[in-house]
């Protein structure tokens, strides 16, 4: 399978024994599996979501639910990327309207189509969103407004 991938390291995680390479915030890529796994320098996105510490044992791993997890899908440079990527996507698809990209969207991220008021709501944000930035950047947004709804991060 090839040599393991350094994680993304961020500017605060400077100090002693930090390993000279540093990933892009998505893993240059590659599958969590393949990140390298250093205990000192630990993916800040899998701590937020209770990934184990790898100098412990555990037999059954806690289940929380706490601020940093919401503030790493709002500000980790990795979702925020991974939106854009979404974004480009549907935009290269430009036979699609508006309507049909919401749905899209609402079908990839939640598994249902939007209902009229969410549809209609959706649609005014993007419209709102393009008049400050791009269009790109306004479905890139709503892509990321996607990603934190409570029925995205939550399995039922």
């Amino acid at each position: 399978y090839g040599p393991a991938v350094m994680p993304h390291l961020t500017e605060f995680m400077a100090g002693r024994g930090r390993p000279k390479k540093s990933a892009l915030p998505d893993g240059d890529g590659r599958r969590s599996i393949y990140l390298a796994v250093r205990r000192n320098f630990l993916s800040p996105m899998f701590l937020a979501f209770d990934y184990p510490t790898p100098f412990t044992t555990i037999g059954r791993r806690g289940v929380s639910n706490v601020p940093a997890q919401a503030l790493a899908m709002m500000n980790n440079p990795f979702v925020i990327e991974q939106a854009r990527y979404w974004a480009d996507a549907l935009m290269r698809d430009s036979d699609q309207s508006p309507g049909d990209r919401v749905r899209t969207m609402y079908l990839t991220a939640l598994a249902r189509q939007p209902d009229d008021a969410e549809l209609a709501d959706a649609l005014e944000f993007v419209d709102a969103a393009a008049a400050q930035s791009s269009r790109r950047q306004a479905w890139a947004d709503f892509g990321h407004v996607l990603f934190n709804v409570k029925e995205f991060i939550f399995i039922p």
